[in-house]
């Protein structure tokens, strides 16, 4: 079992203020964000956004605010959620043979 909810956001990923407006709407409550992962399910930018949230006593009132907000088509909150450990995942890991850092609009090192 979860200390939260896991809550599944579909919504369409026009710009990436998307989900920061997903995860503001819990963070302007103070609701505790655990982790987040999205997937794009079409061609046409809608996604699903699953999350781990906090269970507080504004829990409701941000599930309730978040199926409000603007390109969220709806919002499920998914009961009896546990997490199901994956052994084939595979994962980007960048190799790399030269870092360029910029800071202020300058080029550093």
């Amino acid at each position: 079992m979860t200390q939260g909810r896991i809550v599944k956001v579909t919504g369409y990923y026009k710009d990436p203020g998307f989900l920061e407006r997903v995860i503001s709407t819990f963070r302007k409550l103070w609701v505790d964000i655990d982790w987040v992962t999205a997937r794009r399910i079409s061609d046409d930018g809608l996604y699903e956004v699953y999350l781990l949230v906090r269970e507080t006593k504004n829990t409701h009132l941000a599930i309730l605010n978040l199926s409000k907000t603007v390109d969220v088509e709806k919002v499920e909150v998914l009961e009896d959620g546990k997490l199901i450990p994956c052994q084939n995942d595979s994962f980007f890991i960048p190799s790399y043979t030269k870092v360029t850092t910029y800071s202020w609009g300058e080029k550093v090192g």
